[in-house]
C-alpha cells in the first residue's frame, strides 16, 4: 500500500467519524429551530408575503412577526435582525406560506441538496479535485466544519457555496461573463463579494465585471421595487446602526475569522470604535492589493500559477471581508483541497511552502478545531490560519515564477 493510499484511508476514517458525530448530535441541535438564524429569513419573507416589504428593515416589525413563532424573540421583545439584501427575502418567499418548522426542515433539506450538487460540480470540473477518490471527497465535504455549522444554524451558506464554486469553475474555464453573473448572485453576502470585486477591478477583468454589473443592476432594481427609493437608501443606515449595537444584533467580532476579528475581537461586543474600523479597513485594503498584485490573471487558466493566485484571492476576500462568520468559510472548501493537492504532489516546492500548504489545509478541514474555538469564543483566531495559507500560496507562486526565468532555461548563443 502506498503512502498516499494510507493517508487517504486515515483521512476517510477521521472524516467519517466526524460525520457520525454530527449525526448523533443532530436531534439535539435541531430540537429548537425557532432560535436558529433561519428565523430571520423566514421573518423577512413573511413580511414580503403580507405586503409589508416597506417594513423589511424595521426592527419593530421584524420583532412583531418573529414573536409569532419564536418564543425567544417574544421573551426578548427583540428579533434576530434580518441583514441580507431585499432580493433574498423574495427568493425565500415560497417558504413563508408554510408553518415555521416545516419551512425550516425544507430549508435544511434544500441546503443539503445544494451542498451535494455544488460538491459534485467541483469534483467533476476541477482537475486537481478529480484526483481525490469520491468516497474520501464527499466525506470531507460533509465533515467540513463551516458546512456543518451553517446547517445547524439554518444559514444560507449553501447559496454562497454554490455561487463561489461556479465563479471558480467559470474563471478557470475562461467563461468570464458567466463567472461575473454568479458573483452578482453572491451579493446575498455583499461584504464578502466587495473585496473580491476590488481584486477583479485591479486586475482589469472587465468581462467578469460586466457580468457582475448585469446581475447587480437587477438585484438593486428588485430592492427598490420592494422597499421604495426611501427604503432602499435607508438600508445602509440600518446596517450601520446594527453595527453600533453589536451584541444586541448578534454581531460579535470575537467569532469572526477575519482581520476585523483579529483587531476588534478582544474588546467588549457592546463597544464600537471608529478608529479600529478605519484601521481594519486599511489593513484589509492592503491585503487585497497584496493578493491582487501576486495573482497573474493573464496566465493560462489551467496553470497552477493561475489556480494558486485565484485561491489566494479567495482567501484574501474572506480575511478582508468586514462581516464574516465561520460558516462563510464554506467557499474555501476547494481552496483547502487545492492546498493539500499542491503540498502533497508538487515536489519542486521547498519544504517550508509544502508544510504551510498541508498544515493550512489540515487546519481548515479538521472539524473539531471549529468546535474548540467556538467553545472558547475565539473563532477569530482562524484568521491566522487563513493568513498563513494565503502566504503559502503566494510562496508557491514565487517559486514557480522564479523557475520560469531560471538561467538554465535560457538558450545560450551559438559559438
Amino acid at each position: 500500500m502506498t503512502s498516499l493510499r494510507r493517508v487517504q484511508i486515515l483521512a476517510a476514517m477521521l472524516f467519517g467519524g466526524i460525520v457520525v458525530s454530527y449525526l448523533l448530535v443532530a436531534p439535539k441541535v435541531y430540537n429548537d429551530p425557532e432560535g436558529a438564524d433561519f428565523s430571520t429569513f423566514y421573518t423577512a419573507s413573511t413580511l414580503v408575503q403580507r405586503g409589508q416589504s416597506r417594513q423589511l428593515y424595521d426592527w419593530d416589525s421584524q420583532t412583531r412577526v418573529q414573536s409569532e413563532f419564536s418564543p425567544d424573540a417574544a421573551a426578548r421583545h427583540l428579533a434576530l435582525p434580518y441583514m441580507r439584501p431585499p432580493f433574498e427575502a423574495l427568493l425565500l418567499l415560497p417558504l413563508s406560506f408554510l408553518p415555521y418548522r416545516e419551512a425550516f426542515e425544507i430549508w435544511i433539506a434544500l441546503s443539503l441538496v445544494l451542498i451535494a450538487v455544488t460538491a459534485a460540480l467541483l469534483h467533476w470540473r476541477i482537475q486537481e479535485l478529480r484526483r481525490i477518490p469520491w468516497w474520501l471527497y464527499y466525506l470531507a465535504v460533509f465533515s467540513y466544519g463551516p458546512v456543518a455549522h451553517g446547517l445547524a444554524l439554518g444559514q444560507d451558506h449553501a447559496l454562497l457555496f454554490l455561487c463561489f464554486a461556479l465563479v471558480l469553475i467559470f474563471l478557470r474555464e475562461g467563461k468570464d461573463f458567466a463567472a461575473g453573473c454568479c458573483l452578482g448572485f453572491a451579493l446575498i453576502k455583499f461584504q464578502i463579494v466587495l473585496p473580491f470585486l476590488l481584486v477583479l477591478l485591479l486586475k482589469r477583468q472587465w468581462r467578469v465585471l460586466r457580468g457582475f454589473a448585469a446581475i447587480a443592476v437587477i438585484s438593486v432594481s428588485i430592492g427598490v421595487w420592494l422597499l421604495g427609493w426611501c427604503g432602499a437608501l435607508a438600508y445602509p443606515v440600518y446596517l450601520w446602526r446594527l453595527n453600533q449595537m453589536r451584541a444586541s444584533a448578534g454581531i460579535y467580532p470575537s467569532i469572526m475569522p477575519n482581520l476585523r476579528g483579529l483587531l476588534q475581537g478582544w474588546r467588549s461586543p457592546w463597544s464600537a470604535s471608529l478608529g479600529l474600523d478605519i484601521t481594519t479597513g486599511l489593513f484589509s485594503l492592503a491585503l487585497v492589493f497584496w493578493v491582487a498584485r501576486e495573482w497573474n490573471a493573464a496566465a493560462p487558466r489551467d496553470s497552477r500559477t493561475y489556480s494558486a493566485g485565484l485561491a489566494a484571492a479567495f482567501l484574501g476576500t474572506i480575511v478582508a471581508g468586514y462581516h464574516v462568520f465561520s460558516f462563510d468559510l464554506c467557499l474555501l472548501f476547494p481552496v483547502a483541497l487545492l492546498a493539500a493537492s499542491l503540498g502533497w504532489h508538487n515536489r519542486e516546492l521547498d519544504w517550508t511552502t509544502r508544510v504551510l500548504l498541508l498544515a493550512g489545509a489540515a487546519a481548515l478541514l479538521f472539524g473539531p478545531l471549529y468546535l474548540l474555538l467556538t467553545a472558547a469564543a475565539r473563532l477569530n483566531l482562524l484568521a491566522l490560519v487563513l493568513l498563513w495559507l494565503t502566504w503559502a500560496f503566494l510562496r508557491a507562486i514565487a517559486v514557480w515564477r522564479s523557475e520560469e526565468f531560471m538561467p538554465s532555461q535560457v538558450a545560450l548563443p551559438a559559438r
